[in-house]
């Protein structure tokens, strides 16, 4: 599951109860896990099922089409950054981050048009929009310099959380090489800075004890041809798992001896917060938002110096459980300053501000 709906999902299902409030919430068929529909009814959510697209204009078509088709309704959240320009009452619009703005060769093709497209409906949001959340202070600040004209008065800033980790997992036995390993979670866009960590796996070389490794967990399809050649090349060192579920997630996890996030930009960086509840020591990027997110909890490294990360990478594998322990310690008391229960709070207040 990505980030977006991790907080789509977990927002929803810790949004006050209120006599004189009702929610609702526009789904597309087929799209929600059945679990998390029965837990919104049981809150007394409504749910609104549509057919529209996820994204581009033919959504915009799509939900001005279906809007005329509901009742009035007193305001709206909209909580992924494209912004449905089709509302004319009083929203909250959310923008988790707008790396297309750093790196719009990750749209694909005709990326030159999709920046254009999506750059325009930011903008609009920005302005329809009654109150913007941000979801770090790094993304308000992208927001600003990517949209300089936006009013930076009604841009407030609301953090993500972590307790969609709290579940009775099945074990799991993770099927690894090695003895110890360092965990990669995330995809493979180019932002992620795959292309670095591979890079600093080659510096470390044999300098990497016996038996320990690399773990590569997540979407795989961005991988390049030369990427794959790399980790073929090294495969007594590296692996990659594809996508995992969340049971799979939760044991490589587990296991791992240390998590690295080499990320080059993030809005957030949720798999901060994982790394945090894992207990395991995190090999940071010092970029964008993270160092905003993991504070002193976590070892830094220049995303753009491979040699940084090689040497982040075998300090980890030679840490000392006393070492550990202390870097977990941390990273706990971290913790306690997120939580998708502040989250949602925060979102209901400042959807009272709109209301009559």
């Amino acid at each position: 599951m990505d980030g977006l709906s991790q907080y789509i999902l977990n927002v929803v299902s810790r949004l006050p109860q209120h006599d004189d409030r009702q929610y609702y919430i526009v789904v597309r068929p087929g799209e929600c896990p059945e679990t998390y529909l029965q837990l919104w009814r049981t809150r007394g959510i409504v749910i609104l099922k549509a057919a529209i697209a996820p994204i581009g204009p033919k959504r915009e078509i799509q939900f001005r089409r279906w809007l005329r088709t509901q009742p009035q309704f007193d305001a709206a959240v909209a909580p992924s950054n494209q912004f449905p320009t089709a509302l004319t009452i009083p929203t909250l619009y959310v923008v988790h981050d707008i790396i297309y703005e750093r790196y719009p060769s990750q749209l694909g093709r005709l990326s030159a048009l999709k920046r254009f497209w999506l750059h325009r409906n930011v903008a609009a949001g920005l302005r329809q929009a009654q109150v913007v959340v941000a979801v770090s202070h790094f993304t308000k600040q992208e927001i600003l310099r990517f949209h300089p004209h936006a009013d930076a008065d009604k841009i407030q800033v609301v953090y993500e959380g972590w307790e969609h980790l709290r579940q009775n997992f099945e074990p799991v036995k993770v099927k690894v090489p090695f003895k110890d390993y360092v965990l990669y979670i995330g995809s493979s866009r180019g932002h992620k800075n795959l292309k670095g960590l591979l890079a600093a796996m080659e510096i470390a070389g044999d300098q990497m004890p016996a038996g320990t490794g690399l773990v590569i967990a997540g979407d795989d399809r961005m991988i390049t041809a030369e990427q794959r050649a790399m980790i073929a090349a090294h495969k007594d060192r590296i692996m990659t798992t594809g996508w995992l579920n969340t049971t799979e997630l939760n044991a490589y996890y587990k296991a791992a001896k240390a998590v690295v996030f080499p990320s080059l930009c993030e809005g957030f960086g949720i798999p901060v917060l994982e790394a945090f509840y894992y207990r395991k020591p995190l090999l940071l990027s010092n970029a964008s938002s993270l160092p905003e997110v993991a504070g002193d909890a976590a070892i830094y490294f220049d995303p753009a110096q491979p040699e940084q990360m090689a040497a982040r990478l075998l300090e980890a594998l030679q840490m000392s459980d006393a070492e550990q322990e202390a870097w977990a310690n941390k990273g706990e008391a971290r913790l306690a300053a997120f939580s998708w229960a502040s989250t949602a709070e925060q979102l209901d207040k400042l959807v009272n501000t709109l209301l009559p």
